[in-house]
């Protein structure tokens, strides 16, 4: 087996989130401007998943863009959206170091507003629905039952 590229995460990415930042920079980039971009949260990935002890082997080699070993593919998943996690969290506050610049009067629209909220919440989703990923594949490697 082969071991899991950073091009199978960034996939999963893609497949979890609708960006028009990240579709520009495929466009302008390809794939490279992708792992360019998401390079550093895939170290916030590993990061939150070594303080979830969550057992996921996360060494990378950087250099060629791969793991070290092969990923099953629900551990992907799980990386993948810790990957997603740090990209959304970034994007948010943007958009709040960008009200804090603006005038009161500029940023009162109601567009602007909700889709803080709606990424916020969108955020707030996923952080619950990663962490239930990794306790419940922890579940699978304990065996509480003494069987």
């Amino acid at each position: 087996m082969k071991n899991t590229t950073y091009t199978d995460i960034v996939e999963l990415v893609l497949a979890l989130t609708k960006s028009y930042e990240l579709d520009g920079i495929f466009d302008k980039f390809k794939l490279d401007g992708l792992l360019q971009l998401l390079s550093p949260y895939f170290k916030f990935a590993a990061g939150e998943l070594e303080i979830t002890d969550s057992g996921i082997n996360t060494e990378r080699d950087e250099n060629i863009y791969e793991f070290t070993s092969t990923l099953t593919d629900g551990e992907q998943l799980i990386f993948a959206k810790y990957v997603l996690i740090g990209y959304l969290t970034k994007d948010k506050n943007d958009i709040l170091q960008a009200r804090l610049h603006l005038q009161d009067g500029d940023f009162k629209t109601y567009a602007e507003k909700n889709m803080l909220e709606a990424k916020t919440s969108a955020l707030e989703i996923l952080k619950e629905e990663v962490g239930w990923n990794v306790t419940k594949s922890g579940y699978k490697n304990t065996n509480v039952w003494g069987i």
